[in-house]
């Protein structure tokens, strides 16, 4: 070979490296233009795949998104795959996937068979050859770009692996920050939808004190989140009677405060044509057992006052004993058994009554009041709540004033932390001037 035809085929190699490298600049160049304008992460990740797979001559591609499991940070799950769609999909063997997660760099195998990295694996017939180059976004894996079998049964070299590596580490970060807008996106939408819900379930709860002939009756509930299922309810019945309950649900959030509406249509459905609290809570449970899982129930506390008599009966599901406390400040408790709604099929529950004196308040309550903790962990109580109605004074025949002081008093004692629970109270006074009427 002459110095001309040497120095001919440098030129002609040249030329061949050089067309190459501009294609490879002209497909990274088409990728940056179809991904750089979108927040759609399915159309940008079908993008980097149409344009892989074209980059390095194979026959299909995926990508495979990986997350880190919040429930057990040391596992990664495998959140979403996304395939070409050219021929019968396949997707990243899960032993690759634990290769690519230990090692986080480009992986090219040309014989899976024979290949001693995987010996124990079994591959899909259909697999000749692969690549797999890492999306890192902030020096973590975020997912996996794979192209299977090079067309016309060829092989993947390096400057394929080369190309598919670039083509990752230049996609990852847009990737990631679709991602990213995307579960913002998700969040918002479940904030505006729980925005909506609070604000249904706050129209579902009694707003403005009732008038009542000689009493005064008054309840509140705070949530720990945007909804709660706490519940608290009163309402007229015939010949002068009301109903009055407080329930707690299981849990807190979303799926509380559905039990919650439901137990508040059983209750109003059952209240209306059943004069007895132990018949209306025995109904309750059963249509409660068949609409939840054994998992969510109820606690509650329902009640029935005449005010004609000034008789209070009374039955509870499971609630903590409500304080009555009379115009002398002597304190006793309700007590009252039975099951929490929703546990069993079958419960029985019991009546109970009293008669309310001239100055008498009753306070019922949800644990989130009595379990308020304070910085080092230690409970308001029950003890401090007592302390609280019987210091209350002439407040206890106010319902708001002694709501007001007991909210007040477990602000204080939690030094203003975060609510870990919904705290609910209802308050029901008999006028201290009023006197008692024969029956």
């Amino acid at each position: 070979m002459n110095d001309f035809e040497q120095k001919y085929r440098q030129i002609e190699a040249e030329n061949k490296r050089l067309k190459k490298a501009v294609g490879e600049l002209s497909i990274l160049n088409d990728l940056a233009l179809a991904i750089s304008g979108s927040l759609d992460s399915e159309k940008i990740v079908r993008a980097i795949i149409s344009r892989s797979i074209r980059a390095v001559d194979a026959e299909q591609g995926d990508i495979t998104m990986v997350v880190e499991d919040r429930e057990n940070p040391t596992r990664t799950l495998v959140r979403s795959m996304i395939s070409s769609g050219i021929h019968s999909p396949l997707h990243l063997n899960q032993n690759l996937l634990g290769w690519m997660l230990i090692n986080k760099k480009p992986l090219l195998i040309n014989e899976p068979a024979s290949d001693e990295r995987f010996r124990n694996v079994k591959w899909d017939e259909s697999v000749r050859s692969l690549l797999c180059a890492p999306l890192m976004a902030k020096s973590k894996l975020i997912g996996i770009l794979t192209a299977y079998n090079k067309k016309g049964d060829g092989l993947f070299d390096e400057s394929d692996q080369r190309l598919l590596s670039i083509i990752a580490a230049q996609s990852a970060q847009v990737v990631e920050n679709a991602r990213l807008y995307q579960e913002e996106q998700a969040y918002q939408e479940t904030r505006r939808e729980l925005e909506v819900a609070s604000g249904i379930q706050k129209k579902m709860l009694p707003s403005t004190p009732p008038e009542m002939d000689g009493y005064a009756l008054d309840g509140r509930n705070l949530t720990a989140q945007s909804v709660g299922g706490d519940y608290f309810d009163y309402l007229p019945l015939d010949d002068g009677q009301w109903m009055i309950c407080l329930g707690d649900i299981s849990g807190k959030g979303l799926s509380a405060a559905l039990l919650m509406s439901n137990l508040q249509a059983i209750l109003r459905g059952q209240v209306l044509h059943v004069d007895s609290p132990s018949e209306i809570l025995r109904n309750a449970n059963i249509q409660l057992y068949h609409s939840t899982h054994a998992e969510k129930f109820a606690t509650l506390f329902l009640g029935i006052i005449d005010t004609r008599t000034h008789t209070l009966r009374y039955s509870s599901a499971g609630h903590d004993y409500p304080f009555l406390i009379s115009r002398d400040g002597s304190v006793r408790r309700l007590e009252a058994n039975g099951l929490p709604l929703g546990m069993f099929q079958v419960s029985e529950y019991e009546d109970d009554s009293i008669v309310l004196q001239p100055g008498d308040s009753l306070f019922v309550y949800s644990d989130g009041i009595t379990e308020s903790m304070n910085p080092a962990e230690e409970e308001f109580g029950e003890v401090n709540l007592e302390k609280e109605l019987v210091s209350a004074g002439t407040d206890r025949c106010m319902p708001e004033k002694l709501i007001d002081r007991i909210f007040s008093a477990c602000f204080a004692h939690s030094g203003n932390q975060p609510l870990s629970d919904d705290m609910t109270a209802l308050v029901l006074a008999r006028n201290p001037k009023q006197q008692r009427r024969p029956p």
